[in-house]
């Protein structure tokens, strides 16, 4: 309870209001003992009288705020898309690629052609060094790469900004699903061999069922030396930081001038590790792999990365199995949706 002042008549009263909390009584289930199940006893009688949208692998306060605030950007996209702006203007651009997103048939008609520049780019690739540079280039653009660069401060020092270099690379979710060998995992392993063939095909890239198994033979090799997730929480112990006219005692085969020059780091004089172990595994596999199986490796990385933003055919296999297979979501959002998340 609590009291407030108030005057009528020149005689000050005092106003009696109810306080309640931010606590939603309803939506508990008190007939669980909280000491059993905390979780169930707040939330168990909002879980037993909702379900999961359908276009959702699970659902909550976090979801219903997201989509509000999708749907509020909504109507400032809109309101790009739709009006007269300058060439150049920050409407322009956000309504221009809302615009290119919704339009599927346009999509359609394009294909696969937006990616044959970048199809192009690693075809070229013609030596281990090439190979360096492209990784970079990988990063920068959002692609697949055995090496992943982040800029943040440094653990041990927060006045400086440093660059750390982390696993990465492989196209299921984590290690554990290519080496975990219960029924499951295996069956998951199988219907991926099988989307990266039908990704293939829809792309036009030939050989495709042979392709996809090297693509699957070279992330296993990747995914076996790389570290447990619970392991690459401990910050302390993975912390790593190298002068970068040492690197070549990490990687001596790789081209570490080729790939901080295309990352636009050339000037850089400390470089950091957070997972050692991985990165100096990484050397040999990178030089015993052939040049060629690398190309098939990083055109999946562009292809898959992109995905989502192709032709419709390709759209829909993505979404049937990281998110149908994989996650249990049984429809796609709808286009706008997936269209306001792209722009943001």
């Amino acid at each position: 309870m609590s009291l407030a002042s108030c005057k009528s008549d020149g005689v000050e009263k005092e106003e009696v209001k109810e306080l309640t909390s931010g606590l939603l009584i309803e939506n508990m289930d008190t007939l669980v003992n909280p000491g059993n199940d905390f979780m169930a006893y707040v939330n168990g009688n909002w879980i037993k009288n909702n379900e999961i949208p359908s276009d959702k692998s699970s659902y909550g306060a976090v979801y219903m705020i997201y989509e509000e605030s999708q749907d509020n950007v909504k109507k400032i996209i809109e309101e790009a898309s739709e009006g007269s702006f300058p060439e150049g203007s920050d409407e322009q651009k956000v309504g221009d690629l809302y615009s290119s997103y919704m339009d599927m048939e346009k999509r359609n008609e394009l294909g696969i052609s937006p990616l044959q520049e970048d199809f192009a780019k690693i075809d070229q690739i013609s030596s281990y060094e090439d190979l360096a540079t492209y990784f970079a280039y990988a990063k920068k653009v959002g692609f697949k790469a055995p090496l992943r660069v982040s800029i943040v401060q440094d653990y041990k020092n927060p006045e400086v900004i440093a660059v750390f270099i982390r696993q990465s690379g492989l196209g299921l979710p984590d290690r554990e699903y290519y080496l975990k060998q219960d029924e499951r995992s295996k069956e998951i392993r199988t219907k991926y061999v099988e989307h990266i063939k039908n990704m293939f095909d829809l792309a036009g890239l030939e050989d495709s069922e042979n392709e996809a198994k090297i693509v699957m033979d070279l992330e296993t090799k990747l995914a076996e030396k790389q570290m447990e997730k619970e392991k690459t929480r401990d910050y302390v112990a993975n912390y790593n930081m190298f002068p970068v006219d040492t690197l070549s005692n990490i990687m001596p085969n790789f081209s570490w001038d080729a790939f901080l020059g295309e990352a636009g780091l050339s000037d850089l004089e400390n470089l950091g590790f957070m997972m050692l172990d991985y990165t100096k595994a990484l050397d040999p596999i990178i030089t015993s792999t052939s040049l060629d199986a690398w190309k098939t490796y990083l055109k999946w990385g562009a292809l898959n990365a992109t995905g989502y933003r192709l032709n419709e055919a390709i759209d829909n296999e993505k979404f049937a199995f990281f998110s149908k297979e994989l996650r249990g979501t049984p429809e796609q959002q709808p286009l706008w949706r997936r269209g306001v998340a792209a722009v943001n």
